[in-house]
């Protein structure tokens, strides 16, 4: 690899680490994080609320699925 082509990249890293560095120190930069963010809270928030939901359902089928084998059964 050439000492340009070297160059040019590092050049290229410094500028698009400056852009990055000044996107972050934004105002609405920090007001489009924090609202991703709160937002993926509330989807985490949602989907555990929905899994615990559904693991009851399913222990609750299992109960009931025992309960109808075992009366099933001759004594």
């Amino acid at each position: 690899m050439s000492y340009g082509r070297i160059a040019v990249f590092a050049a290229g890293a410094v500028v698009g680490g400056v852009i990055g560095y000044a996107a972050i120190k934004s105002g609405t930069v920090k007001k489009a994080t924090r609202a991703t963010i709160k937002a993926g809270l509330k989807a985490q928030d949602w989907a555990k609320e929905k899994c615990v939901k559904a693991k009851e359902e399913v222990k609750s089928m299992v109960a009931s699925g025992k309960k109808e084998i075992a009366e099933e059964k001759p004594v």
